[in-house]
């Protein structure tokens, strides 16, 4: 019985895996890398930042707030992924003014997000590249927009 060929080929394709795994810049139990991860400020330097499966915000002039479904009347819910942005464009009819600084800042059909539900209302941030990301703040049918620059 020839046990020394079975286990050098067993070795090499365990060494083959895990040099493929590597190559694509994933691990044996890691997830994918999230671009929004990370800590963005507005020009006022309000805060927020990114940490897997929780938001921290943080005002200028404040304490760091972990939100959560505590914060939010139990109704708490964070979504990473992407976003096809033309029914986002169209999501605030009676604010002319919003829709058109989103038709200006949405070049691309489809942005990096990060969905945020809290309560009623929610905040929808899409990343527009690795430098500037925007919010886009809905309730009860009213919307609003802040900028964000990558600390």
């Amino acid at each position: 019985m020839k046990l020394m060929p079975i286990r050098w080929q067993v070795r090499s394709l365990a060494a083959i895996a895990m040099l493929f795994l590597t190559s694509c810049g994933l691990l044996p139990g890691e997830q994918p890398s999230n671009p929004l991860t990370g800590t963005w400020a507005t020009p006022d330097r309000n805060q927020v930042t990114f940490r897997g499966n929780d938001i921290v915000l943080t005002p200028d002039k404040g304490a760091a707030t972990t939100m959560g479904p505590g914060d939010c009347n139990g109704v708490y819910k964070l979504q990473y992924g992407r976003m096809m942005t033309g029914s986002l464009e169209q999501s605030f009819p009676s604010q002319p003014d919003l829709q058109s600084k989103l038709k200006q800042l949405l070049t691309k059909p489809e942005y990096p997000v990060a969905d945020v539900t809290c309560d009623r209302g929610g905040t929808t941030y899409l990343m527009l590249d690795e430098r500037r990301m925007i919010a886009v703040y809905r309730d009860a049918g009213v919307g609003g927009l802040e900028t964000y620059s990558r600390l």
